[in-house]
């Protein structure tokens, strides 16, 4: 078989695989991207990760009319009458729109695509595989750039049948076999995903029950907007059940699906989601027989340009660990490729970045939070401002809400900027700005706002922070 010759190899097309690929192409390289999805470009951010889930949740709010019903009562549609199907398809048009957006992007740049699963034969050379197991194609390029992202974890002892017991991909996995929108649901690990379809189908009308083995959801996330959240799911009718750990799962006689906790505990449930993580998808590569090094959970190894131990492969995304983000994992796909190709880039990715967390209502944030800045001893002030203060909420029809801003007494830089409510994932990038800018709180009292606006927040927030300075003088 003839081997086809490549400048660059991008290993996997979700975020990061698509940026690197462009770049590389756009600095003329000749560029293939391999991907296992047959026919259906994108990684897991499209298929069943980040774009399914965000347009699962705005169906959700669109279909129960959750907005519409804090300003004119409840206008939301009964359970009854809501059918996975509903949901499901708007998801499916966006899909399809998405691969086919890529494939023009791709087709534009002069990129090729091969599907199949890529295997390193040695350093150089890479085999593609079809379902079957037979080698359809054999490449051989000077560099490569894996971005194969990760799946699910999937503990041994847990038997995934994807009808009652799902991994956290849930509705959108291939070997899903769902039919019907359950009434109830239990989900195991309140991390992001776990929260997010636990928002969404506790808003369905679900009967949701969260376990999980930490003594409380989110860690990571400012104390006070995770107070709010938890508030606003038990509203929702979602139950809490923290410091427990699963013993077993199990689908019982009736078709229920059955969590045992080692503390004695037992849940059951219409549909089990196990949310516990994922694991990098490097295990079919073969890269530890060219030599690239991993780390104790499985991540790829990279230094501050994403190279790997092995001076002509490169990884970027989800496979090297935190933060796996979509937005971060673009970038560092970017980066990647031009470091690949001898090009200048930022090093590493700035630790002062956006996240978002798509639960119900929405939450999000940038830089330090209460806990970090307690631990390091740093002094600061907080200025807050409660949606029920915004004419923009009101108007909006959900006032469920805050904005947090963390400052520096002495200085006014500011320190965090923390987000739930409508609108949290965008309206966090005005306070993205002003930190990186330099500029302090002055800023949003200085500044003219338009009205009314959620950025109106923002300003709230900060004469509210200011009053207090006033107050301890």
């Amino acid at each position: 078989m003839s081997k086809k010759r490549y400048e660059i190899a991008v290993i996997g097309s979700g975020p990061s695989g698509q940026r690197a690929a462009i770049q590389a192409a756009k600095a003329g390289k000749k560029v293939v991207v391999i991907d296992n999805r047959i026919l259906k470009l994108g990684g897991v951010s499209l298929h069943t990760g980040t774009i399914p889930s965000k347009t699962l949740r705005e169906a959700v709010l669109y279909i129960k009319g959750l907005k519409r019903k804090y300003v004119y009562g409840s206008t939301s549609v009964e359970r009854s009458e809501i059918a996975l199907g509903d949901l499901t398809e708007k998801v499916d048009s966006i899909l399809k729109y998405e691969v086919k957006v890529i494939e023009r992007q791709f087709k534009r740049n002069g990129v090729d695509v091969i599907y199949g699963e890529a295997v390193f034969e040695d350093k150089l050379n890479v085999n593609i595989f079809d379902l079957e197991g037979n080698i359809t194609e054999s490449i051989k390029a000077d560099k490569y750039i894996i971005a194969t992202g990760t799946h699910p974890r999937r503990p041994d002892d847990i038997k995934f049948d994807y009808n009652v017991i799902f991994d956290s991909d849930f509705i959108f996995s291939h070997k899903s076999t769902i039919k019907q929108l359950p009434e109830s649901l239990i989900v195991y690990g309140a991390g992001v995903i776990g929260m997010e379809y636990a928002g969404m189908f506790a808003a369905l009308g679900c009967e949701v029950t969260i376990v999980d083995t930490h003594k409380e959801m989110f860690p990571f996330i400012d104390r006070d907007i995770v107070a709010l959240l938890k508030k606003f799911y038990i509203d929702l009718g979602v139950k809490f059940n923290f410091n427990e750990s699963y013993k077993s799962f199990e689908v019982t006689k009736g078709g229920k699906g059955k969590l045992l906790t080692e503390s004695g505990k037992l849940f059951e449930a219409d549909v089990i989601l196990f949310s516990k993580g994922r694991v990098p998808a490097i295990e079919n590569l073969k890269i530890k027989d060219v030599g690239v090094d991993t780390g104790s959970r499985g991540t790829i190894k990279v230094n501050e340009m994403f190279q790997t131990s092995v001076e002509n492969i490169y990884a970027c995304g989800d496979v090297i660990g935190f933060p796996a983000l979509a937005s971060t994992s673009s970038e560092q796909g970017r980066r990647a490729a031009r470091f690949s190709i001898g090009l200048e880039a930022d090093q590493g990715i700035d630790e002062n970045f956006p996240f978002a967390i798509y639960s119900i209502p929405e939450l999000s944030s940038i830089g330090k939070n209460v806990q970090e800045l307690e631990k390091e001893n740093v002094p600061f002030e907080t200025g807050i401002a409660y949606y029920n203060e915004i004419a923009k909420a009101a108007i909006s029809g959900d006032d469920r809400g805050a904005l947090k801003i963390l400052f520096d007494p002495s200085t006014k830089k500011i320190l965090g900027i923390h987000i739930i409510g409508e609108q949290a994932a965008e309206i966090v990038h005005i306070g993205q700005v002003v930190m990186k800018t330099g500029e302090n709180l002055d800023f949003f009292i200085k500044n003219i706002f338009n009205y009314p606006t959620w950025a109106e927040a923002y300003r709230v927030a900060a004469f509210n922070g200011l009053n207090k300075l006033k107050s301890k003088r």
